[in-house]
């Protein structure tokens, strides 16, 4: 009895893996275990002997999001005595504003055979939602992001506005003095942005290169390979700016498709357990269109009626409105009616791992740029970078 019941203790236990979930379990382990080695070439790459892991680590993100416009109302438009123009006014015929933001979290994971299940516990964020999926992996990989983020920090540099402004003064106080500029910090609320992407890669030399060894060190490089990439992106973002232009709200929507070869590099260093990579794709815009979309939630004008009868003060704004018909039509024209340029766009990577008996230190930093340009110079510029530090524990 003795001897009988560890052996069915025992026996109890290995039945688990041979019916139902167990087996399920235990096949799809097999497969992915399998991926792990199929194709590849055993003198460039192996998988870690311990291909499981849990880790601690940092991650850091930072969005940039700047717009510029040329205003290109002729003067003869605007409803002021030309005598009194400030001599440098067309020197600040633009608009431009520069956002940015950050966070920065803790992030507890598990990493099984190239597969990570991540716990995230934020430090800073400014984000109201940010959700992403990726498969990272030696042949292939691709990701999925949506961000929107309603509290973003900036800039703004309304030049246009400011002389504009001066213009105005001029001509009560019969004077011709000139622009005084200076740029403003854009309040909290007034500006918001949504992003999503669609990417994916393909990996030419996959049998000797992987970029899963410096990236996560889920594998050994244990000779240096390099590898030519072809990257394919989907983008779309929808910048919204409350009373910061020339209307009470203003929407920006972008949409691009960008295609591009790169190259990656792994640099094999003490016998494998290092490995240091580098990678860079560019990529051209085969598709890149802006729709600009603006509201008036309030009458600009209704300050005009100052008069206490009725039919006086509504007289008094629509003259104010026919005064600035011109002036309104023409504000946006860089952004309305310019046609998209050729503009490249990219992807660069920066990755290192370092594997000592049980234990992992790895850093990987990502750095992505989207650009709009047309043929009335509006500029849209979209960089984003994130960077990560983890220890892990495999077993």
């Amino acid at each position: 009895m003795l001897f009988l019941l560890p052996a069915s203790a025992q026996e109890e236990r290995r039945s688990f893996w041979d019916h139902g979930v167990g087996k399920a379990l235990k096949k799809a382990d097999d497969l992915v275990n399998s991926w792990q080695e199929e194709g590849v070439d055993t003198n460039y790459i192996r998988k870690q002997k311990l291909d499981r892991m849990v880790y601690l680590g940092y991650y850091g993100y930072f969005q940039q999001h700047d717009m510029y416009f040329p205003v290109l109302v002729d003067d003869d438009k605007i409803p002021y005595d030309a005598k009194y123009k400030p001599a440098n006014f067309d020197k600040y015929k633009y608009v431009n504003a520069d956002m940015h933001t950050y966070q920065s979290e803790v992030e507890l994971g598990i990493d099984w055979r190239g597969i990570a299940v991540e716990i995230p516990i934020p430090i800073r964020n400014k984000y109201s939602l940010s959700v992403g999926l990726a498969k990272n992996g030696s042949v292939w990989g691709a990701r999925v992001r949506y961000k929107s983020i309603n509290r973003m920090a900036g800039v703004l540099d309304n030049a246009y506005n400011q002389a504009l402004d001066q213009w105005e003064m001029n001509e009560q106080e019969k004077t011709t003095s000139l622009v005084e500029h200076q740029k403003s910090k854009i309040e909290a609320g007034r500006i918001d942005l949504k992003i999503f992407y669609a990417e994916g890669y393909y990996v030419f030399n996959n049998k000797k290169f992987s970029l899963a060894a410096a990236a996560y060190g889920d594998m050994v490089q244990k000779r240096s390979a390099g590898s030519l990439f072809l990257m394919a992106n989907y983008y779309q973002s929808r910048f919204g700016a409350t009373e910061l232009f020339n209307y009470d709200r203003d929407t920006f929507r972008n949409w691009k498709l960008s295609i591009g070869p790169g190259y990656g590099y792994n640099w094999s260093l003490l016998n494998g357990r290092m490995c240091l990579h580098v990678s860079f794709i560019p990529m051209i815009s085969l598709w890149n269109h802006l729709v600009h979309k603006n509201y008036n939630y309030s009458d600009p004008y209704a300050y005009a009626g100052t008069s206490p009868d009725p039919a006086i003060a509504a007289n008094q704004i629509a003259n104010e409105r026919d005064r600035w018909k011109a002036y309104d039509t023409h504000y946006y024209d860089a952004v309305d009616n310019g046609r998209s340029r050729f503009v490249f766009n990219c992807f660069g990577r920066i990755a290192l791992s370092y594997s000592f008996d049980r234990y992992l230190f790895n850093f990987l930093m990502n750095y992505r740029q989207y650009l709009y340009r047309n043929n009335a110079d509006t500029r849209i510029n979209n960089r984003e970078a994130d960077a990560q530090f983890n220890i892990g524990l495999r077993f």
